[in-house]
């Protein structure tokens, strides 16, 4: 808030944007959500949850869990769009103090929610971060799951989602903090892999099982229509850090974004434009397709997770790969010492690679996953197919 404000000499802006962007993303489709079960912003949740307690002996409120299945999706939704056009209008990549706004602001949620209602409901419910890492954990090659059969006809204290003492070989706890029971999880959406219910369960019925990676996606997934409209936000997120080349190569030049209002019309065309696109083609698909069984375009937008996830990464290798290894000498300049540390970057070409074998590797796998998705003919998915590879090449235009 009070050092220097550039990436160049501030090491914390470079930890978030260089570090932690690109290893969050790479670690999706290994850990999933693990990320939250270790979320600094929720430290400063539970320890106020803790001192309010001590001070003011109270019941914290349960969930409003109707309300909130009704809304907070849509809440999370609005909250992650304003942020992203905060991000891009206001260069949060460059401003420490701005971007340390953000993270007072995702932190004082937590704090609030904590301090009026039990366990994490912040989490769950509302944080932008967390939408975003539990729409991509259902990519993960690993889920926590307990085993229907064991919790039903052994289990009548279910202190894995209640909490509660030491039973057998189960340890106390106080439960699942984002209120999930590991034998009615379906997917990996509301798990944050804190390992509560392992330690807590008795039985050995909760275990960590290794998965095909989305695999929810193509059997008993609950479809949201405010998790399709995160996921399409996010794809628009990808063009939206790519303004200037893309108004660039529409335009011929990025005059528009010289003033402010012609930069915040951009910004928002870029943002929401893709999404659009993608549900017109939809429209496009069903004309095409006919009379017969469809799937609809909640179901099959979730084949293009796979590209959004890697078009991210090939957004953010650039920093990673160029900027992440200087963290040495920024550390020494943010305390006003000289840069004397060695330091460590990607050659361009390299980088390059890894940006497009990451844009290709994303096509494919939404690919393959809208066919499973779909269970139908390569011709009658194609709208989506083609969709798929033109954002592809025009990502790829734009980034590598």
């Amino acid at each position: 808030m009070w050092g220097p404000q550039t990436r160049e000499s501030n090491f914390a802006l470079n930890f978030f944007w260089a570090w932690w962007w690109p290893l969050i993303l790479i670690g999706f489709p290994f850990v999933g959500r693990l990320w939250c079960a270790v979320c600094p912003f929720m430290i400063y949740g539970e320890v106020a949850q803790f001192v309010s307690l001590k001070l003011w002996p109270r019941q914290l409120k349960g969930w409003p869990r109707e309300w909130a299945e009704r809304w907070g999706g849509w809440i999370l939704y609005g909250g992650f769009g304003l942020i992203l056009l905060w991000e891009e209008l206001w260069s949060l990549e460059n401003s420490a103090y701005l971007s340390g706004w953000l993270l007072i602001i995702i932190t004082a949620g937590a704090v609030v929610c904590s301090v009026l209602f039990e366990r994490r409901f912040w989490c769950r419910y509302l944080c932008p971060i967390g939408g975003m890492n539990g729409l991509f954990a259902k990519l993960s090659m690993i889920e926590l799951r307990a085993q229907q059969g064991i919790c039903s006809a052994t289990c009548n204290t279910y202190h894995c989602y209640k909490g509660g003492p030491a039973e057998g070989e189960g340890q106390a706890t106080m439960g699942c903090p984002v209120y999930s029971h590991p034998a009615q999880l379906t997917d990996n959406r509301d798990c944050v892999l804190c390992m509560t219910c392992l330690k807590a369960c008795p039985h050995k019925s909760v275990a960590l099982n290794l998965r095909p990676p989305g695999i929810e996606l193509w059997t008993d997934h609950q479809t949201r229509s405010y998790e399709v409209a995160l996921l399409l936000l996010l794809l628009g997120a990808v063009f939206l850090h790519r303004l200037s080349p893309l108004t660039t190569w529409v335009l011929g030049n990025d005059a528009w974004l010289k003033s402010f209002g012609g930069h915040a019309i951009a910004a928002t065309i870029a943002l929401f434009l893709p999404g659009a696109i993608a549900l017109l083609v939809d429209r496009l698909r069903k004309q095409f397709q006919g009379t017969g069984p469809q799937r609809n375009f909640l179901e099959l937008a979730y084949g293009y997770l796979p590209l959004v996830l890697f078009a991210s990464l090939a957004h953010f290798l650039l920093l990673g790969l160029s900027e992440a290894g200087h963290i040495l000498p920024v550390f020494q300049t943010t305390l006003g010492l000289p840069a004397v540390a060695s330091s460590l970057t990607a050659h361009p070409a390299v980088i390059s690679f890894l940006q497009g074998t990451a844009l290709v590797f994303g096509a494919l796998l939404s690919v393959m996953l809208t066919q499973k998705i779909g269970r139908q003919s390569w011709l009658k998915l194609a709208p989506q197919h083609g969709v798929t590879v033109g954002f592809t090449f025009l990502l790829w235009q734009l980034i590598v």
